[in-house]
């Protein structure tokens, strides 16, 4: 969202190619900007973490055709744009015009090195078709993505670490100053199904456990009218985003999320105590939140074992340090 931001501030004409949630929220930031639906991938995600490769290995062909309509769609509609920026969306390459990769996974994490070294080739594959490859990512390991954004083996073309990008950053009134401390808790749910509804289960059920007043938010856009629903200490969201998100977060003295990339970049320069719970078989998730647990960032908690009793306990031990 800071690159469309800047982009529409320079005055370009910006038309933005999305789908299902994704494009709610970019019509909630940019209402006038000009929008195509393209399908998301939709991949599917087991509830076992051990079925996870085998649930990706079956989904591949679906992927592939994604993959292959998008390019047609660009190849199709190519005279009408001078330059595609592409946010992890394989296809949108094509040889008659500028076209950027945005990613921070330049390796993917897998169970075994020679997975990984399959799977690195197949995605440089693509990535090498188009002009560059943008990383939000500070250039000096280990950053934020440590080796996924600082591999040994970079792509052929011209690689640009451009920092670290969140939504918050391109709010107007932002708040810079310090808020005064509401909720103990602020339980920030994303990511795919049914793991999402899975550990709202498991936060709801043990509600009676928490010890100060909490806040979830379910991270669900809908057409429906958003409310406040509140049971014992918890108080239900159903979506935040904006100013109204950064409040809450600000407002919260730790943050129980996943540790998906996005989520990372928005939290860190915020400097908020994280619990990170990886999405189970998410193997970047993993990554991300023992690379984070080890540097002491954030503690970790693994999803089949989470409650709120321990939380408790491991959030008021932790010795959290902030990157500047």
């Amino acid at each position: 969202m800071p690159i469309i931001q800047d982009l529409i501030e320079k005055g370009h004409s910006v038309t933005i190619a999305a789908g299902g949630a994704q494009k709610k929220l970019l019509q909630y930031y940019f209402p006038n900007a000009t929008y195509v639906s393209i399908p998301n991938y939709n991949i599917r995600y087991s509830k076992k973490a051990w079925w996870l490769p085998f649930a990706l290995f079956f989904q591949l062909p679906k992927m592939a055709l994604a993959i292959y309509k998008e390019h047609r769609w660009l190849q199709t509609n190519v005279q009408l744009f001078d330059h595609v920026i592409s946010d992890n969306r394989y296809g949108l390459f094509n040889a008659r015009l500028k076209t950027t990769f945005i990613t921070h996974q330049l390796i993917v994490k897998a169970p075994f090195t020679w997975a990984e070294k399959i799977i690195q080739k197949v995605q440089y594959y693509f990535i090498n078709q188009f002009s560059e490859c943008w990383v939000p990512d500070m250039p000096t390991y280990p950053g934020y993505a440590a080796d996924l954004s600082h591999p040994v083996v970079m792509p052929k073309i011209p690689v640009t670490y451009i920092g670290p990008l969140s939504q918050f950053s391109v709010l107007q009134n932002a708040s810079t100053g310090a808020l005064p401390i509401k909720y103990k808790y602020c339980f920030l749910l994303s990511g795919p199904e049914p793991q999402r509804t899975m550990l709202q289960d498991i936060i709801e059920s043990g509600a009676q456990q928490l010890q100060a007043a909490s806040i979830l938010i379910e991270g669900r856009p809908s057409d429906l009218p958003n409310h406040y629903q509140i049971k014992n200490s918890l108080t239900k969201l159903r979506y935040a985003s904006g100013q109204d998100l950064l409040d809450i977060i600000l407002q919260s003295e730790f943050v129980v999320c996943r540790s998906g990339y996005s989520t990372l970049m928005e939290l860190l320069p915020l400097h908020k105590k994280m619990v990170l719970i990886p999405t189970p078989g998410q193997t970047e998730q993993e990554y991300l939140a023992k690379s984070l647990a080890n540097r002491q960032m954030a503690v970790i908690m693994d999803q089949s074992t989470f409650d709120l009793a321990t939380l408790n306990e491991k959030a008021d031990k932790h010795c959290f340090i902030f990157a500047s």
